[in-house]
């Protein structure tokens, strides 16, 4: 089940549904699969102990691209995935992302910004990178929109050449370090340097952040030279001996981004498991869930112990309303992923709380309130996690906790009267638990701070 974020001022979790969402700008699409695949990639790229830091996004983004804005998200454009021909150009492109992070440049910038306008600071804090262009259809994910602004663009680019060729070197040496191929870095930046050469225009240069391409060519081929004479070949990665390519993972992004319809038509995919797998993904967003299902039975052999075909199945049995086989699915999912990624298994567990929801058993709503208060310690900020605890608890009446959770999810969008009011309301049930009275007594903390800063 795919869940998306969009933010318009604040930030609005929601889930995949059958409604029409516009999509403008950056859209981020929430898919366990691929962010398992994704921070196999970072993981493989650096030091495991810095890996751990950092959590890949998948952005709808037709351009050859990633970006940070400073925590420890990397924004990962599906241009860059459906245009590498390896996996060693995403690593490179991955490890110049996060030298930015490892050299705190984001922080550098927040002090270079506070030169620059309001505009400016604006277009910092949504983390200028990239433009986008183009439309998800109806029954795709839509995600996170950022807004940028053409003064703070040029302002913060200026600043920050220097930072991208640190970044570019922190790149190299992870790279040299990890025996990662420079290989796919040197393709990428030749056709790079061949285009810039093709058409040179002056405005254009003047907003590059990047030293120009030629340059990061030559410091590539340096380190070739030096450090990489003996040619390796591509890393694999690999899940319970399975080995999950790049060609599949397109596929994916292509089977939920493409007009299911269109996907039907193709017949022109000579794979046979990756075509049995598009037009699975078809009928599942087309809401032919049987056939998706036969789909299903004729790959899922191909794949030993694959959890997201567990989570997949489960997925068709909560369209089709089958709650309690649902719920199996997911739990089997979760079983296999446990303690491999945890991001990826929070996913897995959202899905599976909606549908312990669903069921509205009370065995099942005390089930969705454990879950829910694990997922909440790691992602504290993540507001629809604090609404569906409401959801939870008000349904088996526990309404102390439901008004804590309320006031919770009010306080993230900054919505402070509300928040108070939630928190008294929690206070006047005598069933309150001490822990969720010492979070109201925090909401009131971090209210009358917020107010005395004013």
């Amino acid at each position: 089940m795919v869940v998306i974020i969009k933010l318009i001022t604040l930030i609005f979790l929601i889930f995949f549904s059958n409604q029409s969402y516009s999509a403008q700008n950056f859209q981020i699409i929430r898919d366990a699969e691929i962010e398992l695949f994704l921070h196999k990639l970072i993981k493989s790229t650096i030091e495991e102990s810095k890996s751990k830091n950092f959590h890949p996004r998948l952005v709808l983004n037709s351009e050859y691209n990633a970006f940070v804005t400073g925590s420890n998200k990397i924004y990962i454009n599906t241009g860059l995935i459906n245009k590498s021909n390896s996996l060693s150009e995403i690593q490179a492109v991955l490890a110049h992302e996060i030298g930015h992070l490892d050299l705190n440049h984001y922080n550098s910038r927040l002090v270079n910004s506070k030169k620059l306008s309001n505009y400016s600071k604006l277009a910092t804090f949504a983390g200028i990178a990239l433009s986008a262009q183009g439309r998800l259809d109806a029954n795709s994910a839509v995600g996170l929109m950022i807004g940028s602004n053409d003064l703070a663009t040029k302002s913060l680019l200026q600043f920050s050449r220097i930072q991208e060729q640190q970044a570019d070197k922190f790149a190299l040496d992870q790279l040299i370090k990890n025996k990662i191929s420079l290989m796919g870095l040197e393709k990428l930046l030749t056709k790079l340097a061949n285009e810039e050469l093709n058409n040179l225009n002056t405005s254009k240069n003047y907003y590059r952040s990047h030293p120009f391409s030629k340059q990061r060519l030559e410091q590539v081929k340096r380190y070739k030279l030096q450090y990489q004479k003996v040619s390796l070949g591509e890393q694999k990665i690999s899940f319970n001996n399975n080995i999950i390519s790049l060609q599949y993972i397109k596929n994916k992004i292509k089977a939920y981004t493409v007009d299911p319809n269109d996907l039907m038509k193709n017949l022109e995919n000579k794979n046979e498991f990756l075509f049995n797998y598009t037009q699975m993904i078809a009928l599942y967003r087309l809401g032919k869930y049987d056939l998706a299902q036969k789909k299903l039975s004729l790959i899922k052999n191909k794949y030993e112990r694959y959890p997201f075909f567990y989570e997949f199945k489960a997925d068709i049995y909560y369209k089709e309303g089958k709650f309690n086989i649902a719920i199996s699915e997911y739990e089997k999912a979760i079983r296999t992923l446990q303690e491999v990624f945890s991001p990826s298994t929070d996913l897995i567990k959202f899905s599976l709380i909606k549908t312990y929801l669903q069921t509205n058993n009370s065995a099942n709503l005390n089930k969705s309130i454990i879950l829910l208060e694990e997922l909440l310690l790691n992602n504290p900020n993540w507001s629809y996690l604090w609404r569906l605890l409401s959801k939870a608890s008000g349904k088996l009446n526990k309404k102390g906790i439901a008004y804590i959770a309320l006031a919770e999810e009010a306080l993230i969008k900054k919505n402070f009267i509300k928040a108070k009011k939630y928190v008294d309301l929690a206070y006047k049930q005598t069933s309150l638990p001490i822990s969720y009275k010492l979070r109201g007594s925090d909401i009131l903390n971090k209210i009358k701070l917020k107010y005395q800063k004013k």
